[in-house]
């Protein structure tokens, strides 16, 4: 396992997100859902921005490598054929990604219940202020979590095709940019089927933080019973957990998860040892 200190994904990866941050601000700026913003919170965002991509880019890459030969050894159980052509591509895409999101729904639904992966996805749901910057506070562990909860089953379950309509991919690879957005955007009753900022900002309010858990297809939600569907003109200014604060430290976005793993295994251990003494 290599790490390349500084790739050439990485600096893609960046270039990616600062465009569509720059584009993103002009709409929140023009049709804000909320005009409540605090600009220090939006700029260590930036930051936090910049940290997780960095180690993302630089820690998936060969962790994905060193997963490759068990997925290669393990097979792929359903193949998922379509036509070619750009309507095959479309829906090879669609197939992709909504079984992507099934996978996401268990795992971030997951992350929600158990306290030990709450430890990690809380820095994400400290934003007050829900904006496009959003997107990416993430603690990067979580990327790293992600390929062994969602890609390697993936991987194992099921083959698809490469996809042509580049367009299309690319569309739902920038779909977390969008549903984070501060934008007053409604899908009406589409946005049963697809989700939107509205649908994703109920899921970042204190009321509703345990529902709309999908990160495309409010199927999943509707399925599983975390379906929640915002009333027409509703976008509420007040995000984040209760009791939130603005979580706007590197230690919350670097170490905090980290530590408090250790912290959690530690008082683990002690109760197993004074468990094993005990008469």
């Amino acid at each position: 396992m290599t790490l390349d200190w500084w790739s050439p994904l990485f600096v893609g990866q960046l270039s990616l997100a600062g465009t569509a941050f720059a584009l993103a601000f002009v709409v929140e700026l023009t049709v804000p859902a909320s005009r409540n913003r605090s600009w220090r919170a939006l700029g260590f965002n930036l930051v936090a921005a910049f940290v997780f991509l960095y180690l993302t880019t630089l820690l998936v890459p060969p962790v994905s490598a060193a997963l490759e030969p068990l997925r290669a050894r393990l097979g792929h159980a359903i193949p998922i054929r379509f036509p070619d052509g750009q309507i095959g591509s479309i829906l090879q895409t669609l197939a992709f990604f909504a079984t992507f999101d099934f996978f996401f729904y268990w795992w971030h639904r997951g992350q929600h219940r158990y306290a030990w992966l709450w430890t990690q996805h809380r820095f994400h749901h400290q934003e007050r202020w829900i904006n496009v910057t959003t997107v990416h506070r993430y603690h990067f562990t979580e990327e790293l979590f992600r390929l062994f909860v969602i890609y390697l089953p993936m991987g194992i379950l099921f083959d698809f095709k490469p996809v042509t309509v580049t367009w299309f991919w690319s569309m739902f690879t920038l779909w977390g940019y969008w549903i984070h957005m501060n934008v007053r955007a409604e899908l009406g009753p589409l946005g049963r089927w697809v989700s939107g900022p509205q649908f994703h900002r109920l899921h970042h309010t204190p009321e509703h933080g345990d529902r709309n858990y999908a990160a495309f297809f409010p199927m999943w939600d509707r399925l599983f019973g975390t379906y929640r569907h915002a009333d027409r003109g509703v976008f509420p200014a007040i995000t984040g957990v209760t009791a939130a604060t603005d979580g706007n430290t590197l230690y919350e976005a670097t170490l905090m998860p980290l530590i408090e793993w250790c912290r959690s295994l530690g008082r683990a251990l002690g109760r197993a040892a004074r468990a094993s003494t005990d008469p």
